[in-house]
């Protein structure tokens, strides 16, 4: 018997050949499957918008340079490096990875108040997903302004616009079980702990990794695999005194 399977994998990414470093704004492509707003969510102290080079790259730059002594930005630094990059090249380069990602639309958060960038973050899907459920995910908070408003007042920006413009049911957040900073984080927004999924990524082999978390299978193939920790909020939660609790942190 022989059986018909004409599946094809997708091509393998283009090389770099144009970063968009000043490509102007109407003219950047987001790429995005989920829905873009078309003015920035702004509370009185926050407004987030699509990142886009022209505008946020060396600002980004500028902090993803810039080293740290703190051991849990191993996660605050752009995977898979851990760790500070050398040139302004290598933030167009993540910038431009994270546009080619349709199924993630990642925003910068600029404080009011300085005008400064003072973080990223982004929401994420299953494309065939999308109506359904969405994720945050990718949140880079810079150092001067953690422990302020920044990270409430753009969370509560982005679960708004999942929740109240494009109508899902649930928003997830995953963490690894190491990273307790997040799960904190997580749980200050109101987010339920579901569990632990085993094996939720898997990586190529990494040698000299910074991340002390990875378990390499043990097969031959060098590969690593972490453990995830699953948060969510769901339609429900928010509807139901969650998106109130929220906006009375702002």
């Amino acid at each position: 018997m022989q059986y018909l399977n004409t599946y094809r994998p997708a091509p393998l990414p283009a090389p770099f050949v144009e970063l968009h470093e000043n490509t102007p704004v109407q003219e950047y492509d987001l790429n995005s499957v989920l829905p873009v707003p078309q003015s920035p969510l702004e509370t009185e102290k926050l407004r987030i918008e699509p990142l886009i080079p022209i505008l946020h790259a060396q600002e980004l730059s500028d902090a993803f340079m810039k080293p740290s002594q703190n051991v849990d930005d191993v996660w605050f630094y752009p995977f898979p490096n851990g760790k500070p990059y050398e040139n302004k090249e290598d933030t167009l380069k993540y910038m431009e990875k994270q546009r080619r990602r349709p199924n993630v639309l990642t925003f910068a958060a600029i404080d009011k108040q300085t005008g400064k960038l003072a973080g990223v973050l982004a929401l994420g899907c299953d494309p065939a997903q999308a109506t359904l459920d969405v994720k945050i995910m990718g949140i880079k908070i810079f150092p001067e302004f953690r422990g302020t408003h920044v990270f409430t007042h753009a969370c509560h920006l982005l679960l708004a616009y999942a929740f109240d413009k494009l109508h899902v049911v649930r928003v997830g957040w995953r963490t690894t079980p190491e990273n307790i900073r997040s799960q904190k984080a997580a749980e200050k927004l109101g987010l339920a702990r579901e569990g632990t999924m085993r094996c939720y990524e898997v990586s190529p082999p990494m040698p000299g990794s910074p991340y002390p978390h990875f378990t390499i299978v043990e097969d031959g193939s060098g590969r690593v695999t972490e453990d995830g920790v699953v948060y969510s909020m769901t339609i429900h939660d928010w509807l139901r005194g969650k998106r109130e609790r929220l906006q009375n942190m702002l």
